[in-house]
């Protein structure tokens, strides 16, 4: 599998209850109950230079929360909603979403994997698509989300892709 050399297949030591409340309260936002439920119970980055057992270079760990970002975060860039919706397809990606050439377009997520070139999937923690996963725009057309109810469902579909032997993780 595309990406395993890194992470090895395994994950970090799961994280405290107390440390995730205090990376909610810091950035404003509840995380999706599945995804908090993962990194507090099952585990939390790993030995990989970038993250843990996942899709493609691995799972980030909570910390670098803000790799796909386009800019420094703000205190409140994790709260404030993502505006790209299932489904919708940009004209002008992401001048449709922003006001000026500075705004981040990718507020209201968290990096869960560096796809590689540059690239990221990232899940949605506030706004309209909340607990959906969304791979950043390779064009003008906007970021795509996965067909995956939420992050449970593409962390186990990459699971099933693990085990039929697939080479990537689409």
């Amino acid at each position: 599998m595309f990406g395993a050399k890194t992470h090895r297949f395994r994950l970090g030591p799961p994280l405290s209850e107390d440390g995730v409340t205090m990376f909610e309260r810091q950035h404003g936002v509840e995380l999706p109950e599945d995804y908090r439920g993962f990194i507090t119970r099952v585990g939390h980055g790993g030995p990989g230079r970038l993250g843990g057992a996942g899709p493609d270079y691995g799972l980030h760990p909570l910390e670098n929360w803000n790799m796909a970002l386009w800019g420094a975060p703000t205190p409140d860039t994790m709260a404030t909603p993502f505006s790209a919706e299932p489904g919708h397809v940009y004209e002008d990606w992401p001048a449709e979403v922003t006001s000026s050439d500075d705004d981040e377009p990718y507020v209201g997520t968290l990096t869960l994997s560096d796809q590689g070139c540059g690239h990221y999937s990232m899940l949605v923690v506030t706004g309209q698509a909340r607990g959906r996963v969304a791979n950043d725009a390779y064009d003008h057309t906007g970021p795509t989300f996965t067909a995956d109810a939420d992050f449970l469902a593409w962390y186990e579909r990459w699971l099933d892709a693990v085990l039929a032997s697939k080479r990537h993780f689409e």
